[in-house]
């Protein structure tokens, strides 16, 4: 989490974390599926990708609200996402007929702060709308739009067990000492809310979990803050406003729930 964000003006009185616990952060959007295009668009499209992003794969496609998925009108064959992923494997280029998104993950090297991640979506965004215009595609046309930070909180970062986890979150509680309460403490625990976004803007869905981490099969809590929405206008600097709005959002939704304890643990300026 940081304050650094170049286009908005509420940027300066955003909280900073000079050790945040970001282990992903995800760009994205929706849009509306061009006429024409085909599976070996795909491996044109990774040619502009291709210097930066050498590693091509597929991936399941993702459904709509709705469950469905797109599929191939003539075979009938569904269309798969494909990913395309740097050497370090730490960015993720993912591209679906109908969809768009930048993946920051963290691997050796720390979180980069939101102005690095920002403009790495924004240039494969350009580059996409680049390659639109060029095979007569017309200009991309957003539907929704999604900004996503998972943050993975280690066991021994400030919670041990279930009854510590008031001591990270100002919202949880498991008031287990309660005299003759029947259950005992929970094994696991899981907790969503959604909250609405000014002007029609959108939802935070703020999710929280147990998780076993899958290099070093140790215990997390992953808290995961994710904005989507739409804005009125297809224009690029219109979009990239909803995304500064949706991280104001997000790093300030992060630190209301959390509590002063933890936030120095994450050295909180």
């Amino acid at each position: 989490m940081t304050s650094s964000t170049t286009n908005s003006p509420l940027s300066i009185s955003l909280p900073s974390y000079q050790k945040p616990p970001v282990n992903e952060v995800v760009f994205g959007l929706r849009f509306t599926t061009p006429e024409g295009i085909r599976m070996p668009h795909a491996g044109l499209l990774w040619q502009k990708f291709q210097t930066d992003y050498p590693i091509i794969q597929h991936a399941a496609p993702i459904a709509s609200a709705k469950g469905e998925i797109q599929i191939d009108m003539i075979t009938g064959v569904p269309l798969p996402r494909f990913w395309f992923i740097n050497i370090e494997d730490d960015q993720l280029v993912q591209f679906q007929f109908d969809r768009l998104y930048y993946n920051w993950r963290r691997r050796k090297n720390d979180y980069p702060r939101y102005n690095y991640v920002r403009s790495a979506f924004e240039t494969v965004y350009d580059k996409t709308a680049q390659f639109f215009n060029e095979l007569k595609f017309g200009d991309i046309f957003p539907l929704e739009y999604e900004l996503t930070y998972i943050n993975h909180i280690p066991k021994g970062d400030g919670w041990d067990s279930i009854e510590d986890l008031p001591k990270i979150f100002n919202d949880f509680n498991w008031n287990y000492y309660k005299e003759s309460r029947f259950l005992p403490k929970p094994q696991r625990i899981s907790w969503r809310s959604e909250f609405s976004l000014p002007d029609e803007k959108g939802s935070l869905i703020v999710s929280l979990k147990h998780a076993i981490r899958s290099d070093d099969n140790s215990p997390i809590i992953v808290l995961e803050l994710k904005t989507n929405g739409f804005c009125k206008s297809a224009d690029k600097k219109n979009i990239f406003e909803w995304f500064d709005f949706s991280h104001e959002w997000i790093v300030k939704g992060f630190t209301d729930l959390t509590t002063i304890d933890v936030q120095k643990i994450w050295g909180k300026i």
